[in-house]
Order: C-alpha cells, then sequence, then structure tokens
C-alpha cells in the first residue's frame, strides 16, 4: 500500500495500485519591501500550509469502484484533519484535511454502477489546533478566546 490517510488506504498492498501521480508543494512566504532607491528588500514571513495531492484510478479488477468513491466523498465531506502515513511507516507528523475531490467517471455498466474512474485528492496541511467550526478556531488559545468572549462584551462583539 502507499499511503494511509487517516483509515483511508491509497493503494492496495496485494497489487500495485499506487498513485497514478502525486505532488508536494511546501512554499515560504516573501514579503518585498520598496525602497527609495535600488532593489526591494525580502524579508521571510514564514511558511505557507503544505500541499499535497495524488492522482489514482480505481477498477473493479482489483477493487470496489464505488465504494472508494464514496471513500473519498467521504472524506472531504468530513472536513477534519486525518494523519498521512506512508506505507513503509514513515510519518512526518502531519495531519491534512481534504481541500478537494475531482471524479471522472471512464466506465460503467448499463445500469450506471461505476467499473472504471480516476479520481484526484487535493489535501491541505492542519496544524495541531487548527480545527474550525464555524468561524471560530477550536484549539490552542481558540477556546481561551471564547472564555474571554463570554465574559468581556467588547470582544464578544467582534466574535
Amino acid at each position: 500500500m502507499f499511503a494511509f490517510l487517516g483509515d483511508i488506504q491509497l493503494g492496495v498492498s496485494s497489487i500495485m495500485t499506487g498513485p497514478a501521480g502525486s505532488e508536494e508543494q511546501l512554499d515560504n512566504t516573501i514579503e518585498e519591501h520598496a525602497v527609495v532607491r535600488g532593489k526591494p528588500i525580502p524579508q521571510d514571513a514564514g511558511e505557507e500550509l503544505d500541499r499535497r495531492s495524488f492522482s489514482f484510478f480505481f477498477d473493479e479488477s482489483f477493487c470496489n469502484p464505488q465504494a472508494e468513491y464514496y471513500k473519498l466523498r467521504a472524506a472531504r465531506s468530513s472536513r477534519s484533519a486525518m494523519p498521512l502515513v506512508m506505507g513503509n511507516g514513515g510519518y512526518l507528523g502531519k495531519s491534512y484535511a481534504v481541500q478537494s475531490v475531482s471524479i471522472t467517471h471512464l466506465k460503467t455498466t448499463e445500469g450506471g454502477a461505476l467499473v472504471r474512474l480516476e479520481a484526484s485528492i487535493d489535501l491541505i496541511e492542519a496544524p495541531a489546533g487548527a480545527f474550525s467550526i464555524g468561524a471560530i478556531s477550536i484549539g490552542g488559545s481558540g477556546i481561551a478566546a471564547i472564555g474571554r468572549a463570554l465574559i468581556n462584551p467588547l470582544i464578544r462583539k467582534i466574535l
């Protein structure tokens, strides 16, 4: 198996069905400050959230494409962070949330059951304590902020 995203197995261990493609994007934020003369001065402003994407195909010869389709949709709908553990047991200590899922139906039966599909899944890093419910951040200092908002009427207006 290629990897686990939470409890979703990406790739099947008995057959070589790892991703058809994989991409990782790691960005830094660099701010440029204009000066009167000369070139702008760059300033390191930290890191962006890591992004990963995987492309797969599912075929009835080695799996149930309809079941895999529902797993991918459920992962996106859950809006929760899941650990990404590689097949060799390597864990980077990061969790990811499913940002988007793209599915192409390639072949169906006469009754409309999926026989083969291609799917791509885009993940975005979800740092520890960065879960949100609506617009209120929960975790780390988020719970304390809600507590202060209940007491302080000025903060309550902001939330």
